[in-house]
């Protein structure tokens, strides 16, 4: 009798002269178990009504028939290309007949590529028909509904298959021939996992949308992961000859006990808390008063944007939100997405003492999203299986089954990056595990204002799937045009099977809910915190620097915001003769090694945060790194010409926090900005800024502030925005005749280059719509692997980087430039703590002369890992600098990575 095997470890032989192996019919039976067990007590109430809807099927025949797909995922192993890849073991197994005929093919053939998923995609389809999926259409539609199905789950690898792959693909390999003794073979394992399943006629559908294609492909490809561990505690250990008889009793046992000591919790629900409750606040601010008052009257799928100044409270109206839908609607838990990864890192640590309150006797599973969420100490010290978690005190931690790159989105609560949930609508591997693992859960967008046009376009597909998947969306701002607005009103009502109504002209501040085909807009008094007289005044460098000492002879903290890094130092170089390095100057910016990076924003946010110890004097110098989300306070800011949303957004950490005594000449919150150079009958020259920005917004945003000393915060805040990008505003009439022609080339090129392009070059990634019926290749791209480098590359749009990671030569080898000097071999395969110290030596270089260079360096060969991957090396030498064609690349103690031009 002839045996199939899914797994063989490594190939060795018994000394019985038997392989050990996990049969085939057993590992679909564990993988359909833990499917099953997935959709009754973990996937979100929401997201399997919208499993279920999209199926047209009952709830139990739902759960029936998702595990039955999720089981078949690996039929295609029934198939000489796979069971003789290891011939020792097919040979025993599959029996020396099938051997032979499978060694009289050309060798030649043999070796041909015939993926196990691909042979699953093109086996299933009959047999799904036969069964009587689409029992109530035609035959040819039928088939249709069937192929669909067997490509999501034969995709389970991270790419679904074409038809022309199908088409492709030789039977002789992969066993479809109708009359092959192999698919004969298939279809009795087939008609096993049926029976295992108890499916029967009524559990079939005849529909598939597509938000039952992304939760199926998403269901399969988790169920399998966790399927395939081969611990006796945790998972499946292998059955080896055991009858499938017995093998079957028990199992949904097992998988229960795969979820729970691999971090599966159940979906949790009860009593909403009041704010009151949540919080300690006694009296909530109008902006959460608000909130309160409308979450009685939203249900999901639904959208809620909140555009309010910084200090308001937007966090924790956010917060609420998400605990109410989940406790009142069945809604998952949240993931909360943010700009960068230092504001992740600050939210985390919030999201952490809120979940420890919130759930004070239960284990909660909270994860950190980004590619340097292996560096944050703070986050690994969380880690662990959650069944060990009786032995320590913090109860929110980190499960380590989900800490994986690609499942941390499929923990019930996460922060991290936007990119991260972005890439579940970029055509790319496994994007469909990201929509799984985010659906039916709440997804709070933080900072949306930070985004430029082509990963806004992204960030509105991602929206429109969002609402097919039942997910509310609340989008918090401290500034937003009209326009942004309502196209992420018009994505999300898209998504939801609704027209989007048009936005009304309600004052800002404001929060924005959309449920039910209805938009709801209410404005809000700002707190008296927020509302501010804030001076504008314009200098040049030369000015402002100059008297800039002399405006803290009594002491105070200043930040000083550059467009570029290069700049950053330039000036931090030109401050040094007036302020003291370390105790009354400071740099900050993204060119600094990571763990560099990490200990000045720790000490940003002990000098200058709400708790901080602040200095009586200090100059920070920084880039954008402090513009998003972390909560530091100035007295002064001068800030090179940017877009007005972000010169408003950098404004909102003047005067952030309440202190008992500023300075006499700083009591009242001042931006000075760097004016652009201007000639008579010239365009205006914005120097960095103009490197960094779109010139049509820079040059509106100068020409709207130019003549202002002051600007009333936050009653001026939409009529600032809206005229900047408001593209259909007249040029006024008074505008200087150079200018008029510069507003005119600028903003064609801004339509053409910016709006034009960034959207087409979005478009080309980006997954179809969510109404439109498309074939599942169509969701994702072959070719490129879903690797950090991947995902900055494709969700944001820049110019080619490489993490760079630096190594001291020294007469003891190789070594770390910071921290102790041990030595390091390129000979040896790095273990996680390694790597950790390699990527904490690291920062990313985008500079096209140096990336050119780095690109045609090799990696040592023993760096396989996926976090290392993508990395190149520099050497440092004695001066701790490194020539890299003709640039000096060197690390700065203070300055943090410097180049210059070789003479």
């Amino acid at each position: 009798m002839s045996q199939f095997w899914a797994k063989t470890g490594a190939g060795k032989l018994n000394e019985d002269g038997r392989p050990s192996y996990h049969p085939v019919i057993c590992h679909l039976a564990d993988t359909a178990a833990v499917a099953i067990e997935i959709l009754r007590s973990h996937l979100s109430p929401i997201a399997f009504q919208r499993l279920s809807g999209g199926l047209g099927l009952s709830k139990e025949s739902t759960i029936r028939f998702c595990g039955f797909m999720a089981g078949s995922h690996d039929l295609g192993k029934v198939s000489p290309a796979f069971q003789f890849q290891v011939s020792e073991v097919g040979k025993i197994l599959a029996g020396g007949s099938l051997y032979d005929c499978w060694s009289k093919l050309p060798q030649s053939l043999r070796k041909t590529k015939t993926p196990h998923g691909l042979v699953t995609a093109a086996t299933l389809p009959e047999f799904l028909v036969d069964i009587g999926v689409g029992g109530s259409l035609s035959r040819r539609h039928a088939k249709r509904v069937a192929r669909k199905l067997a490509a999501l789950v034969g995709g389970h690898h991270g790419f679904f298959p074409s038809r022309d792959e199908i088409r492709n693909l030789d039977s002789g390999l992969a066993g479809t021939d109708e009359r092959s003794i192999w698919r004969q073979h298939s279809l009795d394992i087939f008609q096993q996992l049926k029976d295992y399943v108890a499916l029967t006629p009524d559990d079939l559908p005849s529909q598939c949308d597509n938000a039952a294609a992304m939760l199926i492909a998403g269901l399969t490809t988790v169920s399998d992961w966790l399927a395939s561990n081969p611990d006796a505690k945790t998972g499946f250990p292998y059955a080896n000859d055991t009858p499938f008889d017995h093998y079957q009793q028990g199992l949904g046992a097992k998988a229960k006990n795969a979820l729970e000591t691999q971090g599966w919790t159940c979906h949790q629900e009860g009593k909403p808390l009041t704010f009151m409750e949540l919080f300690g606040f006694e009296n909530p601010r109008d902006l959460q008063k608000v909130a309160i008052s409308l979450s009685q009257n939203i249900h999901p799928p639904c959208l809620v944007m909140v555009e309010a100044s910084m200090g308001e409270g937007k966090t924790e109206a956010a917060l609420y939100l998400a605990d109410y839908l989940q406790h009142q609607t069945s809604v998952g838990g949240f993931y909360i997405g943010l700009p960068t990864q230092a504001t992740s890192n600050a939210m985390f640590q919030r999201v952490q003492e809120f979940l420890g309150k919130r759930y004070q006797k239960d284990v909660i599973n909270l994860t950190l999203s980004h590619s340097a969420s292996a560096l944050k100490e703070e986050y690994q010290q969380t880690i662990c299986r959650l069944d060990q978690v009786y032995d320590r005190e913090e109860k929110v931690v980190a499960s380590e089954w989900h800490t994986a790159r690609k499942r941390s989105l499929l923990s019930p609560y996460g922060v991290g990056t936007v990119d991260q949930g972005l890439m579940g609508v970029v055509r790319s591997r496994h994007q469909f595990v990201r929509l799984f693992g985010l659906a039916g859960r709440t997804v709070i967008l933080d900072e949306i204002h930070a985004y430029d046009l082509y990963t806004g376009t992204l960030l509105e597909r991602f929206l429109e799937w969002l609402a097919l998947l039942g997910s509310p969306v609340i989008a918090l701002s401290a500034t937003l045009p009209k326009s942004t607005r309502q196209g992420l009103l018009q994505a999300y009502a898209e998504g939801s099977g609704c027209s989007a109504p048009e936005l009304l002209e309600t004052s800002y501040p404001r929060i924005t809910t959309f449920s039910k085909g209805t938009v709801i807009e209410e404005s809000f008094p700002p707190s008296k915190h927020v509302c501010r007289e804030l001076e504008i005044r314009w200098v040049t460098d030369e000015q402002w620097i100059k008297a800039l000492k002399e405006k803290l002879q009594n002491g105070g903290c200043v930040a000083v915001i550059c467009s570029t890094v290069g700049r950053a130092q330039a000036i931090y170089d030109q401050l040094k003769p007036y302020f003291v390095p370390n105790e009354e100057l400071g740099l900050f910016h993204g060119r600094f090694l990571f763990t560099d990076r990490e200990r000045i924003e720790k000490d940003c946010l002990h000098k200058f945060g709400k708790k901080g110890k602040r200095p009586d004097k200090y100059v920070l110098v920084a880039t954008q790194v402090i513009e998003q989300s972390l909560d530091v306070d100035f007295d002064l800011m001068i800030s090179d010409l940017a877009p007005v949303d972000l010169l408003l957004q950098r404004s909102g950490r003047l005067h952030r926090h309440t202190r008992d005594h500023r300075p006499a000449d700083l009591e009242l919150p001042a931006l000075w900005i760097v004016k652009p150079i201007t000639k008579p009958d010239s365009k205006a020259d914005f120097q960095e800024s103009g490197y960094i920005y779109d010139r049509h917004v820079l040059l509106r945003s100068w020409l709207v502030l130019r003549n202002r000393e002051s600007i009333q915060l936050p009653e001026e805040t939409d009529s600032l925005i809206e005229a900047v990008y408001d593209l259909a505003a007249d040029i006024p009439d008074d505008l200087e005749p150079e200018y008029q022609e510069d507003w005119q080339t600028s903003l064609a090129d801004y339509r053409a280059e910016t709006q034009n392009s960034y959207r087409a070059k979005a478009n080309k990634i980006k997954l179809p719509p969510t109404r439109v019926d498309n074939s599942p290749d169509q969701f994702t791209r072959q070719g490129e692997e879903d690797d950090e480098s991947t995902i900055a590359a494709v969700t944001r749009l820049g110019e080619p980087s490489f993490t760079t990671i630096f190594l001291k030569r020294t007469e003891q080898g190789l070594c770390f430039p910071t921290g102790e000097r041990q030595p390091i071999s390129l000979r040896d395969r790095p273990i996680l703590p390694v790597i950790r110290e390699l990527l904490a030596n690291s920062t990313r270089i985008s500079k096209k002369e140096i990336v050119g260079v780095l690109a045609e360096k090799s990696n040592p060969s023993e760096w396989k890992s996926a976090l290392l991957r993508n990395c190149r090396y520099v050497e440092l030498d004695a001066e701790d600098g490194a020539d890299l064609g003709e640039w000096r690349v060197s690390l700065d103690p203070l300055k943090g990575v410097v180049f210059h031009k070789n003479n």
